[in-house]
């Protein structure tokens, strides 16, 4: 449990919300305290649009074309806007170790956007969606989780 020091940062995100916490407790014992939350708006109904048919080669044939997925945009912006978050807040000084923890589709948008410096300054990633848990479960479950790192 030694990865979870005191002033450890910890972002518990999914696709719609993001809980940017600090660790004023021990490594034994973690006290998480909210510093910020960020929440995504998701797509709206007037995105939604059918799926669409296209020409083929063939005479008077249609193919079928997959609906497009608002969702899963809405949940990738979302995630590149947390990622810049991130690094803004390592940029500034505030952030010197992170901890983060996503879905594994979150995670990958996460890892794709952060930048150099907040690599170096990650101490685990967990793939996991923590953020229905109340702070103390989210404490010790990223505590258990990093515990065998």
């Amino acid at each position: 449990m030694a990865l979870l020091a005191k002033g450890i940062w910890i972002v518990v995100a999914d696709g719609e919300r993001a809980l940017f916490l600090v660790n004023q407790g021990t490594p034994d014992k973690p006290s998480l305290t909210l510093h910020e939350k960020m929440e995504g708006e998701g797509a709206t109904m007037e995105q939604v649009d059918r799926p669409g048919r296209m020409q083929d080669t063939g005479r008077q044939q249609l193919s079928a074309m997959e609906m497009t997925d608002h969702d899963r945009i809405a949940r990738d912006r979302f995630a590149e806007t947390v990622a810049e978050r991130i690094n803004a807040l390592v940029l500034k000084g505030k952030i010197g170790r992170l901890v983060m923890v996503a879905p594994p589709q979150t995670l990958g948008g996460l890892r794709a956007a952060i930048s150099d410096q907040t690599q170096a300054a990650m101490v685990a990633e967990i793939d996991k969606d923590l953020t229905q848990h109340p702070l103390p479960k989210i404490g010790q479950l990223v505590a258990s989780l990093i515990d065998p790192l």
